[in-house]
């Protein structure tokens, strides 16, 4: 059986800030909003979806939601957002970076490619190009935005 990560696991893996860098910008708001841990419940639950999250009058402790991230985390989403759809991403990019460090971390200990590979899930050109590839931080910065500055 390959080694599949599991989303809720970047906590132990990454930072907060690394894993809210791995989000697409549009969701990373609502990660510094609500908490990382909040955010990656939601996109275990929903992820690949739209989800309304209701205005602040209209919250209680029965909604779906509120069982996955928790009733604060609700309110403080309700009062930016309430009364929209938010889109929740698959959390492809964490997933990745999770198996690509485990990738990186299990070659230490066997050096045998084929191995990594079987036990992976992978092909060998994807095991080289995961270990020959350094880690670069993914920011959602924009690039730009110097350029504007006074």
């Amino acid at each position: 059986m390959a080694y599949r990560p599991h989303i809720t696991d970047a906590q132990q893996i990454f930072s907060d800030e690394e894993i809210i860098n791995l989000m697409p910008k549009n969701f990373a708001f609502v990660a510094k909003l609500i908490g990382v841990e909040a955010s990656l419940s939601l996109i275990h639950a929903y992820g690949g979806t739209c989800v309304f999250i209701p205005s602040k009058h209209a919250l209680n402790i029965a909604h779906d939601i509120t069982h996955i991230i928790g009733l604060n985390a609700l309110k403080r989403l309700s009062e930016q957002l309430g009364g929209s759809n938010i889109e929740v991403p698959m959390g492809t990019p964490i997933t990745v970076a999770i198996r690509n460090k485990a990738v990186r971390d299990y070659a230490l200990k066997e050096k045998s490619k084929p191995k990594l590979a079987r036990h992976f899930g992978l092909t060998l050109r994807s095991i080289r190009t995961i270990l020959n590839n350094e880690v670069k931080p993914k920011s959602n910065e924009d690039r730009n935005y110097d350029l504007f500055a006074n």
